[in-house]
């Protein structure tokens, strides 16, 4: 048989025909719903995904940032040490070292003349008083003045004999010398 026949009531069929549009109504509200909450949860997902990763992307920037930062205050020390040291390599250099100096004036004559006393004038002048027991050793000093002023020590720039003395038994001399 063919669908051309419809023997129920009219009631029944328009409750057949609400029926069906019950079902074509939730239907749709079933699948609107559905792509409701599919939508919802790729959109809360997507949100929650991207927060993770900004809060995982700020917190590799503060760890750069800080990392720079005491790598910028690293440079800045470095920086003032290697000022300080060179200011510190340029006092060294510049500065007399009264210890050598003393040495080297200790160490001018031989035994036979005792240095009885040296005086710093200046920074690099020193006052010498000496004395020996005999007059022989007197061409001891005057050699050394002359080969000072000579060139020939090359610790020494300039000598200068003040005085000479004769004592009961010793003499005694007084020199200035410069040292270079």
């Amino acid at each position: 048989m063919k669908e051309g026949l419809n023997l129920l009531p009219s009631v029944a069929k328009f409750q057949a025909a609400k029926i069906r549009l019950r079902k074509r109504i939730n239907l749709g509200m079933g699948i609107f719903l559905g792509c409701w909450v599919l939508s919802a949860v790729f959109i809360f997902s997507w949100f929650w995904l991207s927060s993770y990763s900004l809060k995982k992307t700020e917190s590799k920037n503060t760890t750069a940032l800080n990392n720079y930062g005491s790598l910028a205050t690293n440079v800045v020390l470095s920086k003032k040490n290697k000022y300080q040291a060179k200011l510190v390599g340029q006092v060294l250099k510049e500065r007399f070292e009264y210890g050598s100096s003393i040495e080297k004036i200790m160490n001018l004559f031989s035994e036979n003349i005792t240095l009885e006393n040296f005086e710093i004038k200046d920074k690099k002048q020193f006052l010498l008083k000496g004395s020996m027991v005999n007059g022989i050793n007197i061409s001891e000093v005057e050699d050394k003045v002359r080969d000072i002023n000579l060139g020939l020590y090359p610790d020494f720039g300039l000598a200068k004999l003040n005085s000479v003395a004769i004592g009961y038994n010793s003499w005694t001399f007084e020199m200035e010398v410069d040292l270079i």
